[in-house]
């Protein structure tokens, strides 16, 4: 062979090995196809964390692709999970007691809020004089509405008993949310047990005309994530949702402007009312003694209630906290 040969030869295998590399290369650059996973949502500034982790890409960094499916309520997301047709699902805790002691399989592996503050309370038509909700309860027999199956009807259960309303002192309407402020307004019911948004729009509608009870040591709404049993086997997607909400809490923390126009582009809210209530909110992925001992209580109220048999046993509701993947994302997220 010449030299001549020898050297185009020489070429033609550094040509192929180059192009080779470079293919190699571009290929280990192609993005990974992302895993898809479904999580029920109320439409609600409650779940800002998941919005946020959704809108700037804090799931896709995990290779997750998050699709959220709304509702109207927590509790509607919760059944959607447990009829098998979402992933995860997010909702206030009530529901999270009322599907266990009815004997529903699932576990908790985190709150989406730490804590809420007055964001389940009663708004009411003024009347002259009646400025304490004792005063106000105890004038007349008043008509209430309020969401049966959630935070609402226990916040309301609670809040009349330490008043010492009774029964007969009383008529409890269950409505749906969005049409509460509009009830209240036209004077079809005396007052409202609603968690905000709607609180908060009854109560910028109704004006001069409104008086706002509200009691924090009754109870403070918490929103949880529900998963699978079969997470406790396979927690890899688990942590990569609990990773992409911690990111969220983070930049939430950093840009609450920011934030809040993500929520307002969900949500469909005006600034003033997201202004308004973005106090209510502690946003941080965590797990509290608070949510074990609403649980609790809740599941007394049940049984007093008659919403399930007086004589169900009570859950041990730790047993349902899966707790060993948010230790693993973030240790200090977990309280109890």
């Amino acid at each position: 062979m010449t030299n001549f040969s020898k050297n185009i030869l020489w070429v033609v295998l550094i040509v192929a090995i180059v192009g080779g590399f470079f293919i190699w290369q571009n290929s280990n650059k192609q993005p990974k196809e992302l895993q898809h996973v479904t999580v029920g949502i109320q439409t609600s500034p409650a779940m800002a964390l998941v919005m946020v982790a959704k809108d700037k890409g804090f799931f896709e960094k995990q290779g997750l692709n998050v699709e959220l499916k709304e509702f109207t309520a927590g509790k509607f997301a919760l059944e959607a999970f447990l009829g098998g047709s979402l992933d995860f699902s997010i909702s206030g805790d009530v529901p999270v007691t009322l599907s266990t002691v009815n004997g529903s399989k699932f576990v908790v592996p985190a709150q989406v809020v730490g804590r809420t503050k007055n964001e389940v309370r009663v708004v009411a038509r003024a009347e002259t004089g009646l400025d304490t909700a004792d005063k106000y309860f105890k004038a007349k027999k008043r008509k209430l509405a309020t969401s049966f199956g959630g935070g609402p009807e226990f916040f309301t259960f609670e809040f009349l008993n330490k008043l010492g309303i009774t029964e007969d002192q009383i008529e409890i309407l269950s409505q749906t949310p969005k049409d509460m402020p509009a009830a209240l307004v036209s004077g079809g019911v005396d007052a409202i047990a609603i968690f905000d948004p709607f609180a908060f729009i009854a109560e910028k509608q109704l004006g001069d005309k409104a008086i706002t009870f509200t009691d924090e040591s009754v109870y403070s709404e918490l929103y949880v994530i529900e998963a699978k049993e079969s997470v406790k086997q396979n927690p890899a997607t688990l942590e990569k949702l609990l990773k992409g909400l911690v990111a969220a809490e983070k930049f939430t923390k950093d840009n609450p402007e920011e934030a809040k126009a993500i929520v307002m582009k969900y949500t469909k809210l005006d600034k003033e009312t997201v202004d308004g209530i973005w106090s209510s909110f502690d946003f941080r992925v965590v797990l509290t003694p608070q949510l074990l001992e609403y649980l609790t209580r809740e599941a007394q109220w049940a049984k007093d209630t008659g919403k399930v048999k007086p004589e169900t046993a009570t859950p041990n509701f730790r047993d349902i906290i899966f707790d060993a993947p948010l230790r693993e994302v973030s240790s200090s997220a977990v309280e109890l």
